[in-house]
């Protein structure tokens, strides 16, 4: 019967299986906006090195400009030669400006980069609480559904300790009713056909559960999720396909040797996936 319980429990270790590959798909998607964090540090820490680049060539900008107003005022002197240090300085104004317009327009770009990455940021922060408040509600009705099998099992199996101990009781009952009529020898005869015709039926059936509880062991060592099918990988689907028949032929020959209902609840918590719509799906062995 402990056999029998850890077999009808394995729906139970598949649920945490899932439950773990999607907590690795999440710490993935977090590792993935941890990088992208960074990314943006790294980009406004650009952006505040353009901006000290700008303040000093502002600042030589600004001498430049102090040089020509003082040129101005001193145009006492050589006016040839103040009229070429003008000129010069008018040139390199005029090319520290367009260095300067350049780096504006750089600082522009970067900044709409930030804010687009900002944006970014706040969306997969987002999406990633999305993903945690689902894969949590996921994973609390996984729990509660495999709580509600468990207690199914548990009254199944008590259910069958109580037929054994009505099926016990009613065996001493038949020995005390041979013991007290084992003085008539015709009678005694007809008794003991009788019993031989009922210990053989019931080695019969014996015979029947060992051969049903060699399919179970070879359906649970083929270890398939019937609720699954991986397309992809050969050697899953013929395990996959292996699987289905053996349940069909368990549930055939429990209804062609008439035996007790209590096995059907192996074959219906398994057949039920195999009727219900599968999840097909395509992964490297």
């Amino acid at each position: 019967m402990k056999q029998k319980q850890n077999r009808l429990s394995m729906p139970m270790n598949q649920a945490l299986i899932v439950a773990g590959t999607a907590m690795a798909i999440l710490l993935g998607l977090v590792g993935v906006t941890a990088w992208q964090y960074i990314e943006r540090h790294n980009e406004v820490a650009l952006l505040a090195t353009k901006n000290n680049i700008i303040t000093e060539q502002q600042a030589s900008i600004d001498a430049l400009q102090a040089s020509i107003d003082s040129l101005k005022a001193n145009q006492q002197g050589d006016e040839q030669i103040m009229s070429t240090e003008y000129v010069t300085l008018e040139k390199m104004l005029l090319i520290q400006k367009q260095e300067l317009a350049a780096q504006q327009k750089v600082i522009e770009e970067l900044q709409l980069q930030s804010t687009y990455q900002s944006k970014q940021l706040k969306r997969k922060d987002k999406n990633i609480k999305d993903l945690r408040r689902s894969f949590q509600k996921e994973l609390e009705a996984s729990i509660a559904e495999q709580q509600q099998i468990l207690i199914a099992e548990q009254a199944g199996l008590a259910i069958i300790r109580n037929q054994l101990n009505l099926e016990s009781a009613r065996l001493q009952q038949q020995e005390a009713l041979v013991l007290a009529k084992v003085g008539d020898v015709a009678a005694w005869e007809k008794q003991k056909a009788e019993f031989e015709l009922r210990y053989a039926n019931e080695a019969q059936q014996a015979a029947h559960v060992t051969r049903v509880d060699d399919l179970m062991s070879q359906f649970d060592r083929l270890q398939v999720d019937l609720d699954v099918v991986n397309e992809c990988d050969k050697g899953y689907l013929y395990s996959y396909n292996e699987a289905k028949s053996i349940l069909n032929h368990i549930r055939t020959y429990i209804q062609t040797n008439e035996m007790d209902d209590d096995y059907f609840f192996y074959v219906i918590s398994n057949d039920s996936l195999i009727t219900a719509k599968n999840r097909k799906l395509c992964l490297n062995s």
